[in-house]
């Protein structure tokens, strides 16, 4: 389910590559130090969004923005095939959640199922999102869906880099508690113990996870944070704003909302605006090749 809109600053600390060592002051907000349409050429790759009414594109250099649905009902939370060729997303076209895929352009839109916050295994064979009965998987072709067990109320899965496991929360027994499973559903690993999270995203090196949290706020604010799998070394990358986070295919750069979007370093430096002129909040990036 969507965060509620973010209002303030965003203050961006230091994350030595998941290193243990306390973080520095706190730098500086994206609107006086982010470079608001500077330099990002060396950046490659497309990143899907929304705007909580449709599906929008952009390349990474901050080129080439593109609406992809053209729709009256909200069309949100895409992501990308490992391909780069297909998104999935969830449509409320019908009046309930669910998931539809079509092309990167926005052709050959066809439902798959009942759903939300869909997510694509790194080989393309599957996809995981949160059903009615729990988190679940299907194929791309609408077949095999089954329920993976144990993960009751489970929402906005990541899959490691290696298909083996898949990264969720769930609020049914707690506030958004994360887990950990393996890819069938068996071995889940409660993480309670590392506190509130959800919208969890796993590098592609398969060594840390980024989440969202209000932990550190007494209202709706987020930051952004990050761990390694097992809920250790959790450190704060943004401080007062920040949500929805997701890696670069290479691991060098994370996409945040807050609540425009900002591509920053693993380290909280280097922090840069895409340009999104008129589309209002933007929120839940997925980036691909």
């Amino acid at each position: 389910m969507l965060t509620m809109a973010l209002v303030g600053t965003l203050l961006l600390g230091a994350c030595s590559g998941g290193s243990d060592r306390e973080q520095p002051q706190d730098r500086a907000s994206p609107s006086s130090t982010a470079s608001h349409g500077g330099d990002l050429s060396s950046l490659s790759g497309r990143i899907a969004f929304d705007n909580f009414d449709d599906v929008w594109t952009i390349d990474a250099d901050g080129t080439d923005l593109t609406r992809v649905t053209h729709s009256p009902w909200p069309e949100f939370d895409p992501s990308w095939s490992p391909d780069s060729t297909q998104i999935a997303f969830r449509s409320e076209r019908s009046g309930e959640p669910e998931i539809w895929l079509m092309n990167a352009d926005g052709t050959g839109q066809r439902r798959l199922t009942a759903g939300l916050s869909p997510a694509w295994s790194p080989d393309g064979s599957l996809i995981a999102f949160s059903g009615m009965e729990g988190l679940s998987v299907i194929r791309p072709d609408g077949t095999g869906r089954r329920v993976l067990p144990h993960t009751e109320g489970g929402e906005y899965p990541s899959w490691s880099p290696d298909g083996s496991r898949i990264a969720f929360d769930s609020n049914v027994i707690r506030q958004h508690t994360m887990y950990v499973a393996q890819a069938d559903g068996s071995k889940v690993v409660d993480l309670a113990s590392v506190g509130e999270g959800w919208q969890v995203d796993w590098s592609p090196d398969g060594r840390f996870i980024l989440f969202t949290s209000h932990r550190d706020h007494p209202d709706n604010y987020t930051d952004v944070y990050l761990m390694r799998p097992d809920g250790s070394a959790v450190r704060r990358l943004t401080h007062g704003l920040g949500q929805t986070p997701a890696w670069s295919p290479d691991g060098d750069h994370i996409v945040i909302s807050a609540p425009g979007l900002f591509i920053m370093d693993p380290d909280g430096s280097e922090v840069s605006a895409l340009p999104t002129p008129g589309l209002g909040e933007t929120t839940l990036p997925d980036w691909a090749d």
